[in-house]
């Protein structure tokens, strides 16, 4: 009976032990991989254009700094306070300034890209709450190698785009 009982204990030791280790290597490995993932692209002097009731749309602006030996580009990104972000440019045709949709949003290795009023900007459509100034608004912006960008853009009064 004592043999068995021995058994018993050593067999839920050594699973003990087994998943401490496993645990181990996780915590370890963790950093490790988050590390090899993080991007050399980082977001700065981020801001939103207020929207006050009554209004759907708004404006994300900021600089897109890659200190990376690799180019990368901006495809996608998303915000909790609106249905959708597009990413999109302003441009002179026929005379008129024009807003369009654009599929990417260049970042050369080793420059910065202004996301500015007039020019290349995010759009954030089907906001589900007034923005006023002194919000803050949690972006996340997804690159071509499928890292992601956080950011905390301010929200500012409006002026002209």
């Amino acid at each position: 009976m004592i043999g068995n009982l021995h058994g018993t204990a050593s067999r839920a030791t050594a699973t003990r032990w087994a998943w401490l280790g496993a645990l181990s290597f996780a915590v370890a490995t963790v950093p490790a991989l988050a590390a090899a993932q993080a991007s050399p692209v980082v977001a700065r002097d981020a801001w939103v254009r207020e929207a006050p009731a009554g209004r759907a749309v708004t404006a994300v602006f900021l600089m897109l700094q890659n200190a990376g030996t690799t180019a990368r580009t901006l495809v996608s990104g998303r915000a909790s306070v609106g249905d959708t972000l597009e990413l999109h440019e302003m441009k002179r045709e026929n005379g008129m300034m024009r807003m369009a949709p654009v599929t990417g949003i260049a970042i050369p290795a080793g420059a910065s890209v202004e996301l500015r009023p007039g020019g290349l900007h995010l759009m954030l459509f089907g906001l589900k709450k007034p923005l006023t100034v002194g919000d803050t608004v949690r972006v996340q912006l997804t690159l071509d190698d499928k890292t992601t960008v956080e950011v905390a853009a301010p929200v500012r009064r409006m002026g002209g785009m």
